[in-house]
């Protein structure tokens, strides 16, 4: 017959090494770090692990880079190294082995992270064959869309933020670009995206500040037989011809491309006279009396009426 003390001593001794055995360090309980998070091509960056699960400066660490042992030996937590060129992958591991006699390895991939920022105003009016950039007005809408340097585009995980605030509905896998309208009481927005693969490692972190400018107008001259001169903007002092003239009144950086829509209001005056609404509205025909001459302030007011604050008004005085 088996003794009871020799039974409770039998549980205890299982439970001892049950204890034991949950006790050994798992790769989930180490951390391994970065910095910078995001690294450049050529730069130089240090990997960290921390853990609460056992004392790593007792313990015996190794480090491998690209399977080359590059440092050893006791509570060597930290390794710096310098990241290749473009296009290349750094594999990183560390091996730890604590005095109870746990051992664990940990590994990360490191690419230079390289992610390029395109932003155009969405929706936003400028003139046919205008050359620059149309800026982003207060009141409009932006898109961004995030260009990393990776070769393998499939399956990226991009998270956005604007002003540090994430963006969980415009985050997401392959979700490439992200589209915003901004406030009038801001004059910039931070918009920031990082990028993981599928495995969780990084690809990349982009920012870009966007600045918003300011609508304005331009008057230009409309032939006949050439149209809209758009090399020569019209100003103060331009002689009407005694047969007439046609000005257009052409509005930069307005969150609206159709100008004869109801939600544009484009409003003419000739030395304070309401004149009626032309057809197309920013288009407004001019031609002085027979055999008068004088002056006359032509004053055009252009709304948005979808914004608060997206309207410009301009006065073009001419001679005739």
């Amino acid at each position: 017959m088996v003794k009871k003390s020799s039974i409770i001593f039998f549980v205890l001794a299982i439970a001892f090494f049950a204890f034991k055995a949950s006790a050994q360090i798992q790769n989930a309980d180490i951390s391994l770090t970065i910095n910078p998070e995001f690294p450049k091509a050529n730069e130089n960056v240090t990997a960290s692990i921390e853990t609460y699960s056992t004392d790593l400066n007792s313990a015996r660490i190794t480090w491998t880079l690209n399977g080359q042992t590059v440092l050893e030996g006791m509570g060597k937590k930290n390794y710096s190294f310098t990241l290749g060129i473009s296009g290349s992958q750094s594999v990183l591991q560390v091996y730890i082995e604590t005095l109870d006699g746990s051992s664990i390895d940990k590994s990360i991939t490191v690419s230079p992270s390289s992610v390029d920022m395109l932003w155009m105003a969405y929706n936003t009016y400028v003139p046919p064959f205008y050359k620059g950039k149309a800026l982003a007005p207060l009141e409009g809408s932006v898109k961004i869309v995030a260009m990393p340097s990776t070769q393998n585009l499939a399956g990226l995980n991009y998270k956005w933020k604007e002003d540090g605030k994430s963006n969980q509905s415009l985050s997401g896998y392959e979700k490439n670009y992200f589209i915003y309208r901004n406030t009038y009481l801001e004059n910039s927005n931070d918009i920031e995206v990082s990028i993981s693969d599928i495995f969780g490692n990084n690809v990349g972190l982009g920012k870009t500040l966007i600045n918003y400018g300011s609508p304005k107008v331009i008057f230009y001259q409309k032939d006949p037989i050439l149209g809209t001169r758009w090399e020569n903007a019209l100003t103060n002092g331009f002689s009407i011809n005694t047969n007439g003239d046609t000005i257009v009144a052409e509005p930069y950086f307005f969150s609206n491309k159709d100008l004869n829509s109801s939600t544009s209001e484009i409003k003419w005056s000739l030395n304070g006279t309401k004149t009626a609404t032309p057809s197309p509205k920013n288009i407004l025909s001019i031609k002085p009396e027979s055999g008068t001459s004088g002056s006359t302030a032509i004053k055009v007011i252009i709304n948005n009426n979808k914004t608060w604050f997206q309207s410009v008004e301009k006065t073009l005085n001419v001679n005739f």
